[in-house]
């Protein structure tokens, strides 16, 4: 759709206030010349995934409205309580864990609150990205994830927008209740879920990543002139089984992200505070590991490590 004539060739910067809180989350539009699809980008829907969080105010800054055909929407940092909170997961006003309530509510918790206001603007978008980076105590290799819980057309609009991101790991997910790109498919929206980052770190490489990876996916929706270049090759994996911690306890992991592990293999075991053993955590499944838990300090229903498999 052709912009308002007040905002075309620019890119000003709004506050998208969260309905009966204090809370404001900071986003960029970045309008241009011609028309074009709309995209959002999301960053920071967990508050310690500092990469997508840098990648996503880098993007808003850098990108020049007058090459741009269509509207980008950039929202910098979607979890501000949980960002200043240094909260793992979840957002510390409510408990919750905000990529599993959208589509929220006007009504509900802070966390459903938020999700709401930021569903809203996807549903003005045509396509959806957003920006993780392996949360405060979770070591990754990058991955990017994308929902079979759409139609035909938007799973593989969905995998198109995968493939152009540039990361070599690639998960068809049956959809997580309450995720940001399982909500977007299904109301239409293709979308993508992007890891790159580890440990809460700022690392400048998987802010790279990032910023490749959108503007790659500027290309792939014709949004810019700039022709697609060469993708490294990726795997699509549709097996993905996240372990979880039954008790609370003390993890002492024994894989790492990037191997090759075996069902059975032992992923790690979990202690008790004098150093007993009270579970030994098998791999369930053949497979690459993603993730696993860094922290020592494990709560009841922590993830501790996930396999993918094809």
């Amino acid at each position: 759709m052709l912009q308002e004539a007040t905002h075309a060739g620019r890119a000003t910067r709004h506050l998208l206030a969260v309905p009966e809180t204090d809370i404001a989350l900071p986003y960029t539009r970045i309008d241009g010349t011609q028309k074009g699809p709309i995209l959002l980008i999301t960053g920071g829907v967990h508050g310690g995934e500092y990469p997508g969080i840098e990648a996503a105010i880098r993007f808003a800054q850098d990108l020049d409205p007058s090459r741009l055909k269509g509207r980008v929407y950039v929202i910098h940092m979607t979890n501000p309580p949980a960002f200043y909170g240094k909260s793992q997961y979840i957002v510390p006003l409510d408990g919750k864990n905000l990529n599993r309530v959208f589509p929220g509510s006007a009504t509900g918790s802070v966390s459903e609150r938020m999700a709401h206001v930021v569903s809203e603007l996807a549903q003005s978008s045509d396509f959806w990205v957003d920006l993780h980076g392996g949360d405060i105590h979770e070591a990754l290799v990058p991955f990017t994830i994308y929902s079979d819980g759409g139609s035909p057309e938007i799973v593989e609009q969905s995998r198109k927008m995968a493939e152009a991101y540039g990361i070599a790991h690639i998960l068809e997910s049956s959809s997580v209740a309450g995720g940001t790109y399982a909500y977007g498919a299904s109301v239409g929206i293709p979308a993508i879920l992007t890891e790159s980052g580890q440990m809460g770190q700022l690392d400048e490489e998987a802010v790279e990543v990032h910023l490749r990876g959108l503007e790659n996916i500027l290309r792939v929706l014709g949004m810019v002139a700039d022709p697609l270049g060469e993708i490294p090759p990726s795997t699509i994996y549709r097996k993905f089984v996240w372990s979880r911690a039954l008790q609370e306890g003390l993890f002492y992991r024994s894989i790492v992200p990037g191997q090759w592990v075996h069902a059975g293999d032992i992923g790690g075991v979990l202690k008790n505070a004098y150093g007993d053993i009270l579970a030994e955590i098998a791999v369930p499944q053949d497979g690459l590991v993603l993730f696993t838990a860094t922290s020592l300090a494990i709560n009841a229903d922590d993830p501790l490590f996930a396999v993918a498999a094809e």
